[in-house]
């Protein structure tokens, strides 16, 4: 089993690349052969080898996140050789270990149970919650849809060549809205929140303890395996 890793840092977020790194060649799938494909404009020298360099040019925001699809099909061709994909943000820490049997599935895709919807905090108290409804937009919610789960766009991924497929779909539906001038409420969540809407029972979905959110830590009635870190005062930062 070979596991592609992908990291999406550019301008100060390139900073997270070494206690990232670090914290997955600990954590993460130890017994699966790994390698990081990283995205970033800052300079990388003495690297490990197991990390790939891609430029990526720094973006104002949204369009960092939201054209995140777009940056990962750089690297279609290299990803191709791998069995999984997993995209992990850059300010995502591990701190427990992620077993194969955690990740690995008989489905295509992983994606991770967003904690605040768990919780039942706002905005997911009452309807739409964080989902889409502009019917102009690819990422609108359409009556009927099971919409019982949200996830978080912090941790996704899945069995390659399906993820690449849905990765070139959500990319050309981010285009296709951009065309029009619609940029969908959470950006590239809000995409991938339909796309797995659509293809629900093909999502492994992982619990909250994995995208635990470090600021609402006094709230979680569970134990962290990944922490979404609180920036400037996270206690996991190295």
């Amino acid at each position: 089993m070979k596991l592609a890793v992908i990291f999406i840092g550019t301008n100060k977020y390139l900073n997270f690349l070494p206690s990232w790194h670090e914290a997955c060649e600990q954590y993460l799938a130890p017994n699966t052969e790994k390698k990081y494909f990283v995205f970033t404009d800052g300079q990388l020298e003495g690297v490990p080898d197991n990390i790939i360099p891609y430029y990526q040019e720094h973006l104002p925001w949204p369009d960092i996140t939201l054209h995140r699809f777009g940056t990962i099909l750089k690297a279609k061709d290299q990803l191709e050789e791998y069995d999984y994909v997993l995209f992990l943000d850059a300010d995502m820490r591990i701190v427990d270990t992620v077993k194969e049997e955690d990740l690995f599935s008989d489905k295509k895709y992983i994606g991770v149970h967003h904690p605040c919807h768990f919780m039942g905090m706002n905005p997911h108290t009452k309807f739409p919650g964080a989902f889409e409804t502009d019917s102009r937009s690819c990422a609108a919610i359409s009556e009927g849809d099971d919409i019982s789960t949200y996830w978080q766009g912090c941790l996704w991924g899945g069995k390659v060549p399906d993820v690449i497929g849905m990765i070139e779909e959500l990319d050309s539906r981010v285009e296709r809205d951009d065309e029009q001038g619609i940029v969908a409420v959470w950006h590239d969540e809000s995409q991938m929140n339909k796309f797995f809407i659509e293809n629900k029972s093909e999502v492994h979905t992982l619990g909250p303890q994995f995208a635990y959110p470090e600021v609402f830590a006094g709230y979680c009635e569970f134990e962290p395996v990944i922490v979404h870190l609180a920036k400037d005062n996270s206690k996991y930062q190295v």
